[in-house]
Parts: C-alpha cells; sequence; structure tokens
C-alpha cells in the first residue's frame, strides 16, 4: 500500500519559489532536464530513488514533459510492527505532459502511470493559466482525476478494490507591486471507493486488557476542501532581486471531521552571483476524524486507527543551497545547477499511543533531496 504522504513531502521539499521565476506572467516553457535523488527516512519507513524530468519545445510552440522516478520502499512503521511483518517494495511512476500558449493562456495537461505490488495508480489533469489586466492578474483552473487500483500482497482473495480521486482546484494571483504578489488558491477533492488501507487495523475493547482486533471500515466517500493564502515579497539587489520571502496559510476541512491549519515561511536569499540559500519553516495542526479512535466500541460501524487521521501537530523546517556555475564552461549547456536540501520533521500524536510503551506515539523523520539540471 503507498505510503503517499511521504512522496508529497519529498516531492514539496524544493517548494521554495525561485528567484529568477519571480515574473508572474505565463511564460513558455524551457527546454530544460533534471536529475535528482530522493530520501526520507523515519517512523520506520525509508523511501529513496533516483527521478529525472526532460522538457523540450517542438515546433507550433508546444512543449513536452517527460519524467520518470522510482521508489524504494522499506517500513517497519508503527502500524507495521504492531499489526504485521515488515516489508520491501518498489514504486515506479512515469509521467507525460504537454503544454501550449494560446493567446493569454497556458494549457497544460498531464498523465501520470504508477504501479507498485499492491497498488496501481492512473492519473489524468488538465490545467489551464490566464493572464489578465496587462498581465497584473494570473487565474488559473485545473481538473484532476485518478483511477486507482488496491490489492493485498498477503491474500489474493482480496482482489482488486477501485479508489478514484477527482479534483477541482481554483487559483487567482495578483501583482499587488513588482517586488509583491498575493494568491489566493481554493480545492475541492471527492475521493470514492476503498479509501482506508486494507492492511490496517482498529483496535476495540471488549476484548480484555489488549483489546480486539478489527479490520479499518471507513465511509466509502469523502471530500475534501482547502483554502491558501500566500504572499510572496522580493527585495532588489544589484542586477535585480537578491531575496524573496513567501508566508502563506493553508486551511483544510472534511466530511470526515477533519480540520486542518498550516502555516509556512520560506526564504531565500543569493550569495554573490553563483549561490543561493533558503531556508523554510512550517507548523501544521490537526483535529481527528469523527470515527477515529485510539481503541473504538465494538458496536461502532466505522473505524480507524489510522494515526494520520487522529489529533496531531507537526514542524518541519529545513534548508537548500543551489549552485549556478558559469554557463560559459558547460558547452551546451545553459544555467547549469546543482541543489541539495535538507529538511527535518517532527511529529507529537495526542490520541495515538504506542502500544509498544504505552505512552502517545511520536517520531522524528529526515529528508534529504539532491538534484543537477539544465536548460538546453
Amino acid at each position: 500500500m503507498p505510503v503517499k504522504s511521504l512522496f508529497v513531502v519529498v516531492g514539496l521539499l524544493f517548494f521554495l519559489v525561485s528567484i529568477r521565476d519571480w515574473v508572474m506572467a505565463i511564460t513558455p516553457p524551457e527546454d530544460e532536464a533534471s536529475v535528482a535523488y530522493n530520501l526520507y527516512d523515519g517512523g520506520g519507513i525509508t523511501v529513496n530513488g533516483p527521478a529525472f524530468i526532460v522538457k523540450k519545445t517542438v515546433p507550433r510552440n508546444l512543449s513536452i514533459e517527460a519524467g520518470a522516478r522510482v521508489d524504494l520502499i522499506s517500513s517497519a512503521s508503527i502500524d507495521v510492527v504492531t499489526q504485521a511483518s515488515k516489508y520491501s517494495e518498489e514504486r515506479k511512476e512515469y509521467s507525460l505532459g504537454l503544454s501550449k500558449i494560446l493567446g493569454d493562456t497556458l494549457w497544460t495537461t498531464r498523465y501520470t502511470l504508477s504501479d507498485e505490488s499492491d497498488y496501481t495508480s492512473d492519473n489524468l489533469s488538465l490545467s489551464l493559466a490566464h493572464d489578465l489586466l496587462d498581465k497584473n492578474l494570473t487565474l488559473s483552473l485545473q481538473v484532476a482525476r485518478s483511477w486507482d487500483q488496491v490489492g493485498r500482497n498477503d491474500d489474493p482473495a482480496f482482489g482488486w478494490r477501485d479508489f478514484d480521486r477527482t479534483v477541482y482546484a481554483l487559483g487567482l494571483t495578483q501583482s499587488l507591486s513588482p517586488l509583491w504578489l498575493a494568491q489566493f488558491n481554493y480545492e475541492i477533492t471527492a475521493d470514492s471507493g476503498l479509501i482506508n488501507n486494507p492492511y490496517r487495523s482498529a483496535l476495540t475493547s471488549g476484548g480484555g486488557t489488549t483489546g480486539a482486533w478489527t479490520p479499518e471500515n471507513y465511509p466509502d466517500a469523502r471530500t475534501g476542501q482547502a483554502w491558501v493564502l500566500r504572499s510572496s515579497f522580493g527585495f532588489p539587489g544589484d542586477g535585480g532581486i537578491k531575496k524573496t520571502l513567501q508566508l502563506d496559510y493553508r486551511y483544510y476541512q472534511d466530511t470526515f471531521n477533519v480540520r486542518s491549519h498550516t502555516a509556512k515561511a520560506l526564504y531565500q536569499h543569493y550569495l554573490g552571483a553563483h549561490w543561493l540559500v533558503g531556508g523554510f519553516y512550517q507548523f501544521h495542526s490537526q483535529g481527528s476524524a469523527s470515527f477515529y479512535g485510539d481503541r473504538l466500541p465494538a458496536s461502532q460501524i466505522f473505524k480507524a486507527r489510522d494515526k494520520e487521521l487522529s489529533t496531531f501537530s507537526d514542524h518541519w523546517f529545513g534548508g537548500s543551497i543551489r549552485f549556478e556555475p558559469d554557463s560559459a564552461l558547460w558547452g551546451w549547456m545553459k544555467d547549469p545547477y546543482f541543489k541539495v536540501g535538507i529538511s527535518f520533521l517532527i511529529f507529537k500524536y495526542d490520541n495515538f499511543t504506542d502500544l509498544r510503551t504505552g505512552g502517545r506515539y511520536s517520531q522524528e523523520s529526515n529528508v534529504l533531496q539532491t538534484s543537477f539540471g539544465f536548460h538546453y
């Protein structure tokens, strides 16, 4: 079963806005290639592997983007060691995207296929970004749909169950001044099918001092909404913008009665002509789902003991350094760069018990990403 949240963590590590791409107005995608290595380690789970992406513009101003990644996953997480056995598996992902500018509108469609031994996912998205008001305002819209299949490696009779997700997103980015951007994003997500992890069980009362385990049971539909406010500031120096500061706030709620708040601050600063350093801090707090419980009544219909549906908070902080050598020494490779980022996460769960110790569970995680890229 995929640990989706970990891939999100790895993917968002370099969410820092690039100073060179500060201008908001829509521009054609550049020919670019990059290769990266990602590592997540924490809570008994290790995910690591390479990724690459290539972008190329062909005649008629059509940009093609292709990418692939491999994640090697090993898990002895608290869910695994208390309910099952340690496992290892491999996840492969392939993506293909097309982008084209028509007037003041950038149209993008992307298909992604990911596969592992007990989970497959097909995702198709269509998005547009349109400049308005002399390119001081950008409107973005997106629709995405995924068709997933969920299985169990230890139970062939389980077969394959459907899990589908549809996402609708709206964004507005306003240039308030040459050095100040404001953004509002709204997203609604609709899930249906087998939403819970088929390997996980809930602990019920009435089973003596240790309780009794029973398979988790979720509603077969879930709708979530998220609102994001973002403000980005640029600070000029010799030759252009040399520093950026970004402040984010996100509120989320869904039909499972989960509510969460996320605040983030990101900062980047050029040191000389070739070095770009950045740092960020994020705080996240979440309330538990209405049917979550550390130990639940046996008579309760919907049951969950997934710690990600419990009440918890986390701190995420880290930094990155990017080196941009002189292009003249790299021949046909334009604007090459090397980038390294390290971040740390600290999770504290308020109503999820570590059955090995009897105390409240907490964990620490580390994330590493290295990448090399260039234009051509």
